[in-house]
């Protein structure tokens, strides 16, 4: 009975509703509020960023496949001042990046004259990349003994992050100075074997969490000076018994005590964003049993790009080094390098332009490159540029103050 009285109450209820039907010549009750229909939403403006990357997208598009090559190629350039060759080259092909080493440098008026050339040459609006070695130390292009840093070692010994920002600010100075956009610089490895004939005091430390602590500061101040810092050597150099100049460096270490030790402090750079890293020309089996790092799919796609979720610019290390041109033809190591996954394939040697540009069209028209994958790269080198001034329009002229500032960050890492 408590379920069928309510039952029965309701009937009546409804039933007597329905005899009061509304008379014909009385309107129907108003319903507005319920029927009111919401007023159209103007469209989002897309933000900033996303209109940048709109713009990004539909200049690539409008590129043509050689062009999109081009962005992916690092170059060197020959003797101490651009050839005509070099020149039309320049003028001709907006190219990704152009490399100085010792052997392009004598005095501080040749280089900074060397590159203004640089900078001039070039016609397209997709400026290249200028980058040097510059960590102080050992690894130095810098002419002017009075503008050198000390080895990276000797600034790791004095463990402060704070001094590590100023080091590289001071290092961005410099680079600007001499008119530079880039710095392959800084050194990540972990001086983990005291036998390495190569990494020894360009390492901060042989702890890889010193390492990660000092570098990224490091790393920091180079970016606010404008200067595109490249980490480097992944996935670590720092444990190595043989000079990739010379030959082809083996790393028997495995999975697991290469994520305790030399990826380290790339993670952590990683996430307090680098934008570019550098890869090493070393075996490591434990990762890929075949091919050196720099052309490995699964250490730069497999372990960089998926694991450590880097989506910035890949770079080879110069691929004229021994430990590429013992096994592989110069062009044959930059296809490779880019269809496993690098960004920029890195070469030194003057006039190799053409060959290694051939052949990556030919393996793009193989299908081994594909369309998407070589859009992907090209927004990505693309994507790099615009975040930076790439012009000589912030070059640094003020050549006692920089003697001042490296003084200053000698003197602080001494006492």
């Amino acid at each position: 009975m408590k379920l069928f009285f309510p039952v029965i109450f309701a009937t009546v209820l409804l039933s007597g509703c329905a005899d009061e039907t509304a008379k014909p010549d009385e309107p129907a009750p108003k319903q507005a509020e319920e029927t009111k229909q919401p007023k159209p939403q103007k469209p989002e403006q897309p933000s900033a960023r996303e209109q940048a990357e709109n713009e990004l997208k539909q200049t690539v598009s409008q590129m043509s496949t050689a062009e999109k090559v081009d962005q992916l190629l690092y170059i060197g350039v020959t003797g101490t001042a651009l050839t005509e060759a070099d020149r039309r080259l320049l003028q001709q092909h907006a190219l990704g990046g152009v490399l100085l080493l010792g052997g392009n440098i004598t005095s501080s008026g040749q280089l900074k004259a060397l590159t203004a050339d640089i900078n001039e040459a070039q016609t397209s609006d997709q400026r290249a990349f200028v980058g040097f070695d510059e960590e102080g130390g050992r690894v130095s292009r810098v002419p002017d003994a009075r503008l050198k840093l000390s080895p990276s070692l000797t600034y790791g010994q004095k463990n402060d992050p704070e001094l590590m920002e100023d080091v590289g600010q001071t290092l961005g100075s410099i680079s600007r100075f001499y008119g530079f956009n880039m710095d392959f610089a800084p050194v990540l490895d972990v001086n983990s074997n005291p036998a390495n004939p190569i990494i020894g005091d360009r390492a901060l430390s042989a702890d890889p969490q010193q390492v990660a602590r000092l570098g990224v500061p490091l790393m920091q101040g180079m970016k606010e000076e404008d200067i595109v810092p490249v980490v480097k050597h992944f996935p670590g150099h720092g444990d190595t018994t043989v000079d990739s100049h010379v030959g082809l460096p083996r790393v028997d270490a495995t999975k697991a005590e290469l994520e305790q030790t030399e990826l380290v402090p790339f993670k952590r750079a990683i996430q307090d964003g680098a934008e570019m890293v550098m890869v090493a020309h070393i075996l490591f089996p434990a990762l890929d049993k075949n091919r050196p790092s720099s052309l490995s799919k699964e250490v730069m796609t497999g372990v960089l790009r998926s694991e450590l979720k880097f989506d910035g610019v890949i770079i080879t290390d110069d691929l004229v080094m021994g430990a590429i041109t013992e096994r592989y033809g110069l062009a044959q190591a930059a296809g490779l390098a880019l269809e496993n996954g690098a960004d920029m394939a890195m070469f030194s040697t003057p006039g190799a332009y053409a060959s290694v540009h051939k052949e990556i069209m030919t393996r793009i028209k193989q299908g081994k490159l594909s369309a998407a994958d070589l859009n992907e790269k090209v927004m990505r080198v693309l994507r790099l540029k615009q975040t930076y001034d790439l012009s000589q329009t912030k070059r640094v002229d003020e050549y006692q103050r920089l003697i001042e500032q490296v003084k200053a960050v000698e003197s602080d890492m001494r006492h």
